[in-house]
């Protein structure tokens, strides 16, 4: 049998040799099938920078701009395959319609011709682009090899030192008083003596100087009322720069403006005739009409525009984001007018249209739990957007999901004895529920803050719920839940989330003859479904550059510290209440509250590669301890991995804690396999396929463990392998790897990821990697895990 297996990878090298040789052969066969004769399939190019005599070491540069001028591109490839040429020239016809016509024109790719390339005119762009580096004496020159029918072209440019700036200079009229505030910004002027001339950096100090005029007051200025000019004549490769006004800028545009009167028209429609009959006053602003939709005190906060107040561009545009975030309005229009009595004054009028004040909304879903639930869901859900006269938002929501497992704790074929054994793999869970929340679109405070500067609305927020979970082979549970809290980002990249006041109700209801065996025998988990209050705060801090456009790297990171009981159990020590036992803990109401911190961080790093495909990691780490009146922390706020955002090659909740080997009466429950640690990583690979069909491959890997070992009544511990050990965790790690298809139509994603496992922790050490006996089958602890859900995992 060995000998057998040596002879067959003896013959793997060469047969791979011979695939892709034929392969290419076959690709270069059909790549010009379509090509008409007398012309050729432009299969490539190549750039070539001569810069011996150059000293600026910009090759790379020169190289990456220079290449983006050719037009037309060759047709994508794929290690020198050409997959959608090839689709293209197999379903070919010449017919307007039919199946053939629209994957020829739907997946495929017409072939680019050598006679739709223009050498001499992309040769005359490129010698444009290096005089515009600086290269005022350059060459280009274009070299055609054409080999049946493949044609490919060499550029080559030729470059010498590049003209350097020698000096700068602002020939202004000194009576003008934009020539002082110009005089002013100077200091951080884009052009440096020395530096090569480069005219994208002279046009961007234009928009710099601009920039900085707007924000002290010359609203009417523009970059193309300035011109720079270049002399070249001094010798030795050097340019002087001179920045000058045009002609003929309007007497208006070099002056500064103040703000006169604003007008707000808070309830405005395109009919309107903008008289001012009910116009009142408030803090030196004419409100129009009147206060019947919006009450003012509450809009002002939102308003940077003020009488007297120089004109700044980040004053309009701090106005424009805050109104544009009330609820209240749909679209908010900030025009200006000369004031025709008093030069350098401005009036300000503020359109405002409100949105649709109140609405009603019925949704039906799939849910998609991360416990590996699914099902049909139903939304109900009542908007009004300005509930108070503040622009506040109202919101009901009723909802209702029935669902069940989409597979089992890790898909063993389990016997039972009947429907209701709780080994069964098919669980059935519905859920009802109710969720109000008032958001208020300021800080609600009984202390007095300053309004903040940040185009970001600050929001308060007060919500109130009730639900009520039927898993009807287990139990029956309903939760009570309050919120107060405030929400505020002070820049783009950073949101802050507080929820100071966060109370949870948690009581078991109705309970099965299954579960209440399953409790009695795992004391520890009896203790997690206990009837009892959380109640406590929720910090989050959130970090994300992704709506930066043009950046390499994206990254995002969120940290969430959860705290429970604390201030509690301080009272009821200070009111000298006996301390708690897990027998007889401190309560509230006759109820048990939880004590615990819990804290959680989510990391990600987006390297975009193209302007399609990125490659996605992601780490996410968790802890909560439980203490003081509390043994172990609630069951709705402990770990767990597997499912579609998670370790994909495993089910929700099929892993873990550590090396725990559930047994198999339980492998469907879900109960066990949760902890109070949590490490995971994951890694994915993005990519275009066709259309708004993407493709990724990945690998995830993680588990969840325990804080501390709990025992039974005989001291053997009820989840042996479950507690963390630095040196047992390379062994506990879960890994699983996969691909997916993504159905990505920009507002909406349709996600099918098949995950594969690759190494199951449970099994014992020799054959927890898998992936070597692999078999493309579903169900089984090795078999494949489909996972469909809607959105990108991270």
């Amino acid at each position: 049998m060995i000998a057998y297996k040596h002879c067959i990878n003896r013959l793997h090298a060469p047969l791979l040799v011979f695939l892709l040789a034929a392969a290419s052969i076959l690709s270069g066969c059909s790549s010009t099938k379509t090509v008409p004769e007398g012309d050729a399939l432009f299969a490539g190019y190549q750039v070539k920078i001569n810069d011996e005599r150059d000293s600026s070491n910009r090759t790379s540069e020169l190289q990456t701009e220079l290449t983006a001028t050719v037009r037309p591109k060759p047709n994508a490839s794929i290690l020198g395959l050409r997959p959608k040429l090839w689709i293209y020239n197999a379903f070919y016809t010449e017919k307007e319609k039919g199946l053939k016509h629209w994957i020829q024109t739907k997946f495929g790719e017409p072939p680019v011709l050598l006679s739709a390339v223009d050498t001499n005119s992309i040769s005359g762009v490129m010698s444009g682009r290096l005089h515009n580096k600086g290269y005022f004496v350059n060459t280009v020159e274009s070299a055609t090899t054409v080999n049946k029918k493949m044609a490919t072209i060499d550029w080559t440019a030729t470059v010498s030192e590049p003209y350097r700036i020698r000096k700068i200079e602002y020939t202004l009229s000194d009576s003008l008083p934009i020539q002082q505030a110009i005089e002013g910004i100077k200091a951080g002027s884009l052009l440096v003596p020395g530096e090569p001339y480069e005219l994208s950096k002279m046009t961007a100090e234009r928009v710099r100087i601009d920039q900085k005029l707007k924000e002290m007051g010359y609203y009417y200025f523009s970059p193309e009322n300035l011109i720079f000019s270049v002399d070249t004549t001094s010798g030795g490769r050097q340019a002087d720069v001179l920045l000058r006004l045009k002609k003929d800028v309007p007497g208006y545009a070099l002056r500064p403006y103040t703000l006169d009167e604003v007008f707000i028209f808070a309830n405005y429609t395109l009919n309107d005739t903008l008289y001012a009959r009910d116009t009142i006053h408030v803090r030196g602003y004419h409100y129009l009409p009147n206060e019947d939709y919006v009450k003012a005190r509450y809009l002002l906060r939102n308003v940077f525009l003020e009488k007297d107040s120089i004109h700044t561009r980040q004053d309009h545009l701090l106005t424009v984001n805050r109104l544009m975030g009330l609820p209240a309005y749909k679209f908010v229009n900030v025009q200006y007018e000369r004031d025709t009595t008093e030069l350098g004054k401005l009036d300000a009028f503020i359109y405002l249209t409100p949105s649709l004040k109140k609405s009603l909304q019925a949704e039906a879903r799939m849910v998609n739990k991360s416990n590996g639930f699914a099902g049909p869901g139903i939304t109900v859900s009542f908007r009004n957007r300005n509930a108070l006269r503040g622009s506040e938002l109202l919101s009901v929501e009723l909802t209702g999901n029935l669902e069940n497992s989409v597979g089992g704790g890790r898909g063993k074929d389990v016997e039972t004895k009947d429907e209701s054994s709780s080994g069964n793999a098919s669980l059935t869970s519905y859920e009802l529920g109710v969720q109000s929340t008032l958001t208020f679109p300021r800080i609600v405070s009984p202390f007095k803050l300053r309004n903040l500067r940040t185009e970001f609305v600050p929001k308060t927020r007060i919500s109130a719920g009730f639900s009520f979970l039927n898993r009807v082979q287990y139990y029956q549970m309903n939760s009570f839940n309050a919120s107060y809290g405030y929400n505020w980002r002070p820049k783009r990249t950073l949101t802050f989330d507080a929820t100071p006041i966060n109370l949870q109700y948690v009581k078991l209801g109705r309970i099965t003859a299954d579960f209440d065996t399953i409790l009695r025998d795992r004391p520890y988990l009896q203790r997690s479904f206990e009837n009892q209050f959380i109640i406590g705060s929720i910090f989050q801090v959130t970090y994300s550059n992704q709506m930066i456009e043009g950046k390499t790297n994206h990254f995002f990171n969120n940290t969430s510290l959860d705290l429970s009981g604390n201030i509690l159990n301080a009272l009821q020590t200070l009111g000298g209440t006996p301390k708690g036992t897990d027998e007889f803990p401190r309560t509230i109401a006759k109820q048990p509250f939880s004590q615990y911190i819990r804290l959680e961080n989510d990391f990600r790093h987006y390297l975009n590669l193209t302007k399609e495909s990125q490659l996605v990691t992601r780490l996410a780490v968790g802890i909560g301890m439980p203490y003081g009146n509390s043994s172990q922390l609630p069951y709705v706020k402990q770990f767990s991995v597997g499912g579609p955002n998670s370790i994909r090659a495993f089910r929700a909740r099929s892993i873990g804690p550590g090396s725990y080997n559930i047994p198999d009466s339980l492998a469907s429950s879900y109960f066990d396999q949760v902890g109070d640690i949590k490490i995971e990583a994951n890694i994915e690979y993005r990519f275009p396929i066709a259309g708004f069909f993407k493709g990724a491959v990945f690998v995830d890997a993680g588990n969840v463990w325990l804080a501390n070992e709990t025992l039974d009544e005989k001291g053997v511990p009820e989840r042996q392998g479950g507690v963390f050990k630095a040196s047992n965790f390379l062994n506990d790690v879960a890994i699983g790897t996969g691909f997916g298809l993504r159905v990505d139509v920009d507002f909406f994603v349709i996600r099918f990821d098949l995950g594969i496992p690759v190494k199951i922790p449970y099994l014992p050490k020799g054959e927890q990697n898998v992936l070597s006996n692999f078999k493309p089958k579903f169900g089984g602890e090795e078999g494949m895990v489909l996972n469909i859900a809607i959105g990108y995992p991270f």
